[in-house]
């Protein structure tokens, strides 16, 4: 339903900064889940962090693993130092936002990755009965209204009337 709506430069330039909000998201939780499995690889093999790990004649497995390990938390290092900023002046742009329901269809498409028909669900309760086409509605409602407060290299002046 909602790709038969037409879509207007500010709504297509203010979702793409929000898509990107997004990708960040998915890419901090992989690095985070793959710490995690390198962290109970290593437990799995006897070694804790902090513990100094021996030689061994297969080359030094669990130090591959460190190392393997500080490799995975560097690149979260990094990934952190950029986002944590993007994506509080994200949050600062939501309460801009005049409606609940925006901000509640925006944070959950976003910053929690949930598609329409799933937010549709958690939206429509029987006490407050929400359709999809005003959903649908809502949501491009907010990205026009968001689009001044994305960074400029998302904003495009001219091709927006």
């Amino acid at each position: 339903m909602a790709d038969r709506l037409p879509r207007s430069p500010k709504y297509k330039q203010a979702q793409a900064y929000f898509r990107g909000i997004l990708a960040n998201e998915r890419r901090i939780r992989c690095l985070e889940a793959e710490i995690q499995r390198q962290q109970s690889r290593l437990t799995l093999n006897g070694v804790e962090g902090g513990e100094t790990v021996s030689r061994t004649m297969e080359g030094d497995a669990l130090e591959r693993g460190f190392v393997r390990l500080y490799d995975y938390c560097d690149a979260l290092d990094t990934e952190l130092v950029g986002y944590v900023e993007e994506r509080e002046a994200a949050m600062r742009a939501l309460a801009e936002l005049p409606d609940g329901d925006m901000v509640e269809i925006v944070y959950l498409r976003y910053f929690e990755g949930l598609r329409f028909p799933a937010i549709h669900k958690l939206l429509a309760t029987s006490d407050h009965p929400m359709s999809e086409r005003k959903m649908y509605s809502l949501h491009e409602q907010a990205m026009c209204r968001l689009w001044r407060f994305i960074p400029r290299e998302y904003r495009q002046r001219k091709s927006v009337q």
